[in-house]
Parts: structure tokens; sequence; C-alpha cells
């Protein structure tokens, strides 16, 4: 009897944490699509006060793509709270790998919605979503660089909320590679007193925070992991399997695939595919011209 209790206990725990991750990947969905869904209402109110003096009732009256999506996610949390899926492995193991492929479908949805959000309201305007302090004018001090030397805890606490901006800049924005050059002249950055010098510190504390490394020398480029290289490991994967899971994947395939990893640096997608290889998922083939070309393996 001691022992059944033991086992079921053991069963339990298994299919915890085998719903761990996608519960946490579900929860990062509705909380992405949340705020696309605030920022297009945020856009219809300021098209309202500026046109008309509607009510402001009426914004967001008709049924939005994201309301299928919000749906669909609220479909597979059903799943994964039911008392079945807590007891029954066999048969949420059953229900796992359909759970996975739907939640990579609802990513690339509210990914075209994002691109959707990103024609209409500009990278600025996403930022302001979420840190509104950019245009309040008692923030004006956080465009001045606070000296280290005597103030370093305002120092700290600067350094800390600028990389915050810059890191959600780049996520927004879809940037890879950010040059600091460019980026002196995108607001909110340009509205800093001394810019060089300020998006330098910033970009060095994304560095020591492991979200970002330099890519040169005199600190002018700088790669931004907004993804880690295991979640585009997985997209990658995925898109291939839909694609064409019995040819190579070349990398200009992936450059035309118009996805967010499609701008993803050369040396990453060759580390992913080393990644995949590694797991035994596939295989890295060299062609004859010399490039690299990863063919999945078929179970």
């Amino acid at each position: 009897m001691e022992r059944q209790k033991e086992n079921q206990k053991e069963v339990v725990k298994e299919v915890k944490d085998l719903k761990e991750k996608p519960e946490r990947e579900l929860d990062g969905l509705r909380k992405e699509l949340a705020r696309l869904k605030e920022l297009k209402r945020q856009k219809e109110l300021k098209e309202i006060e500026a046109n008309s003096e509607e009510l402001v009732s009426e914004v967001n009256s008709e049924s939005l793509p994201s309301d299928e999506i919000e749906t669909r996610l609220n479909n597979i949390e059903d799943i994964l709270t039911s008392r079945l899926g807590e007891i029954d492995q066999k048969t949420y193991e059953q229900n796992a790998a359909q759970i996975e492929k739907e939640l990579r479908e609802l990513e690339l949805e509210i990914v075209k919605e994002r691109g959707a959000v990103t024609k209409e309201i500009s990278t600025y305007e996403m930022l302001l979503n979420d840190y509104p302090w950019l245009e309040e004018k008692r923030y004006i001090f956080m465009y001045s660089l606070p000296n280290k030397k005597t103030d370093l805890k305002d120092y700290e606490s600067w350094k800390k909320e600028w990389s915050k901006v810059l890191f959600d800049y780049a996520r927004y924005a879809i940037l890879h590679i950010l040059y600091l050059r460019k980026a002196e002249s995108e607001k909110p950055f340009s509205n800093f007193e001394e810019r060089k010098k300020a998006l330098e510190e910033i970009a060095e504390e994304l560095v020591n925070k492991e979200q970002a490394e330099w890519l040169s020398k005199s600190k002018e480029k700088l790669r931004v992991y907004w993804k880690s290289l295991d979640n585009w490991a997985e997209d990658i994967y995925e898109w291939a399997m839909e694609i064409s899971p019995l040819e190579p994947i070349l990398i200009f395939e992936i450059r035309e695939s118009n996805r967010e990893f499609s701008k993803l640096p050369n040396e990453d997608i060759v580390k992913i595919f080393k990644m995949l290889e590694k797991e035994k998922r596939g295989k890295i083939i060299t062609l004859d011209d010399g490039q690299i070309s990863f063919k999945i393996k078929i179970e």
C-alpha cells in the first residue's frame, strides 16, 4: 500500500515536471498578447482624441485576430490545469506533443500580430507603453549620465533602468545586432546629453548581465540576446519541419523565411545547427560549394 502511494506521488511529480515548460511558455505568450492588445487600444484612443469626440467605449469594438489567439491560449490552459492531467501521466504524455505543436503555432501567430502592430506603431511608442517615464518631465534627469564617483547609487539605478529600455528597444525593433551610432539618432536615446558615452555605459550593463556581447573592440556593435539560442534553435527546427523535413535547410532559406530568426547572424545560425546536431535532431551537411546546411533526422 505504501509503495503504491509512493508510485502515485512519483507519477504526479513526473506529470508536473512535464507541464512546467508549456505552462511557462503559455504565460509568456499570454503576457505578450495582452501587451499588443493594449498598444492597439491606446493607439486607437489617441486617434479618436485627435480626430473626434467619440466615446471611448466604442474603441476596439470589432473582433480582433488576437481574440481568437486568446481563445486558443485558454483552451491549452484548460488542458494543462485539468484534473486528468494531474493524475494520469499516460494520457498527458499523449497530449504533450500536440500541446507543444499548438504552442509553437500560437507563438507564430503572435509574431504576426506583433508585426502588424509594429507597422502601425513605432518602436518608440511601444517603449512608451512599457516605460511612460520616458516622456514625463519629472524624469528629465534620466537623460543625464550620473557621476559614477560621487553618485554611485544613482548611477547604478540609472544604468539598470536604461539597460531594460535598450534591451526592449532591440526586441521590439527585432534587432539582433545593435549599432550604437545609429541608436544615438533614435528616440529615446537621441535625448541623452552625452549620447555616445551614455549608450556605451548602458550597453556594458547588458554585457555584464550576459544579455549581450560586444562584436567590435571599438564597442560600436552589440549583439543583443533578447531570445536565447536554445529558443531560436527550437523555432528554426519547427519551421524546418514544416517546410522541408526531407531536404537540407540552407542558411539563405532561413534568410528568406521572413521570420524573426531570418536576420540572425550567420555565426549564430551555425551555432544553432551544432546545437541541434548535438541533440541528435539532425546533421550538419557541407555542400560541394562550401555552404553549410542542416538535415533533420526523421524518426
